[in-house]
């Protein structure tokens, strides 16, 4: 069988980091880029020796593919990955999926109107600490989930190194550019979100993107509270993940230290970041490889279209919980 012939599509640092687990995949072959910028389509050309070119009708007329990584500035998922069913490409789209349900709805069908995969990049569900929370979650060592926290905040800061993620109409929130990693996590431990309440504070309106600080308490189906903050407001910062559940519970400070602590007399762990990530497939790795076997072998993504639309859905929830000063019930009207 030939190789998935892929192209990318933005071949910024995002999109270089993604085509670079290529090579180490088996069956799969990147042959092109796209990219408006020159110079990020020279450095693709120079470093990978692939062609590349600034829009699609020019790749679709010169390159001969099979599947895209879309990986530009956020604004643009839609329309590339538009684009690329259009054409007959199966799509590997970069979080945050879009910026609305309609959007994220338009992808998934314009996907399967012509029996396309479609995978959504949040690998945050796929790093160390994050996947091996799941693992013991889902393997009932935490017992019946109740009550989470995620910390995830650091120093304000006035830009984002003079890039694209400077403009709002662009990147949207801080919670689609960051946050929606630890909103799809939350959402693998605990479950379908119910209602959410949340906060947001712009804390210098010269940079309302990146001195930001978001807080929601989310409800679940099941029973179970987590409460997220997150932003760019704090000097001391923080990256702390906690669980807590009728058996147990695990806390990590992400790379660092991971906790586990029973009530039943399960044996505790007390691991460094290292040996959390031992022999463990990178996460970056793993999402493309996924993508590339469920094409190969015609069988689901494992972050389909609809993740990506329900991290999505959470996200839009919070701000609108955040803008009416009340709690909102999900899902979304």
């Amino acid at each position: 069988m030939a190789d998935l012939r892929v192209v990318l599509v933005g071949c910024g640092g995002m999109g270089r980091g993604l085509v670079g687990q290529l090579d180490s995949i088996p069956g799969v072959s990147l042959v092109g880029g796209v990219d408006p910028d020159e110079g990020a389509r020279g450095r693709l050309v120079a470093d990978l020796g692939v062609p590349a070119w600034p829009d699609w009708d020019v790749a679709l007329a010169e390159c001969e593919f099979d599947a895209a990584i879309v990986a530009p500035p956020n604004h643009c998922h839609l329309p590339c990955t538009l684009a690329a069913a259009a054409a007959g490409k199966h799509v590997f789209c970069e979080k945050p999926m879009a910026g609305s349900m309609a959007d994220c709805r338009a992808m998934i069908d314009a996907c399967a109107s012509r029996g396309l995969k479609l995978q959504i990049g949040q690998v945050l569900r796929y790093i160390p600490d994050f996947a091996k929370a799941i693992e013991m979650a889902e393997a009932g060592e935490l017992g019946q989930l109740k009550y989470g926290t995620i910390y995830r905040y650091g120093p304000p800061k006035p830009h984002w190194d003079g890039t694209w993620r400077d403009d709002p109409a662009k990147v949207w929130h801080h919670l689609f550019e960051v946050s929606v990693h630890e909103i799809d996590f939350m959402r693998c431990v605990f479950g379908k979100p119910v209602a959410v309440t949340g906060w947001d504070f712009v804390i210098d309106p010269a940079s309302p993107l990146w001195s930001v600080c978001t807080t929601a308490v989310v409800e679940f189906e099941s029973g179970a509270v987590c409460m997220l903050n997150e932003g760019m407001y704090n000097a001391i910062g923080r990256a702390e993940v906690e669980i807590s559940g009728t058996e147990g519970a695990v806390r990590f400070q992400w790379g660092q230290t991971f906790t586990y602590r029973s009530h039943t007399g399960r044996a505790p762990l007390d691991l460094t970041g290292e040996q959390v990530a031992a022999d463990r497939e990178y996460g970056l790795r793993r999402e493309i490889r996924e993508w590339v076997e469920a094409i190969a072998e015609d069988k689901p993504c494992t972050i389909p279209g609809e993740e990506g639309m329900a991290n999505i859905e959470l996200t839009l929830a919070i701000l609108e919980s955040a803008r009416r000063k009340e709690r909102v019930l999900l899902p979304l009207a």
